[in-house]
């Protein structure tokens, strides 16, 4: 029983919901699908580890109220953009080309309710700016 218990706990804890992530830009409509981490031990992780990621695929950190956040790039093999948004939707911030394995903390500067990470570069191709709305399907 302590065996089926454990493992629930970690599938439950480790579980990624995957969504339709939307931003409208200044230039259109930008569509990528995205994996919500919604637990603190998805929140903790994101994409550490990771050797790559394709160029339509996001992770999402959503958080229940609004917060100021601090992220870092510990284990973290691939360079990324991260784009950081209100509880309204509406983008608030971007760090561009966050360095693997850094250690700097990046910080969401705002209240924030969410943060997508991508990989880096994906900002500056598809026009990403301050004031652009996010939706999740």
């Amino acid at each position: 029983m302590k065996k089926i218990l454990f493992f629930l706990f970690i599938f439950f804890s480790f579980r990624v919901d995957a969504e339709t992530l939307h931003i409208e830009t200044v230039d259109g409509l930008l569509k990528f699908k995205t994996d919500i981490a919604n637990t603190p031990a998805l929140q903790e992780t994101g994409l550490m580890f990771k050797k790559s990621i394709p160029n339509n695929y996001t992770m999402t950190f959503l958080y229940d109220k609004p917060r100021l956040i601090s992220m870092w790039m510990k284990n973290t093999y691939i360079p990324l953009d991260m784009v950081f948004f209100d509880e309204k939707g509406i983008v608030v911030r971007l760090v561009e080309n966050a360095l693997p394995h850094d250690l700097t903390p990046i910080y969401s500067v705002f209240k924030v309710k969410g943060v997508i990470e991508m990989n880096a570069g994906l900002i500056k191709k598809y026009n990403i700016s301050v004031g652009d709305k996010i939706t999740i399907q």
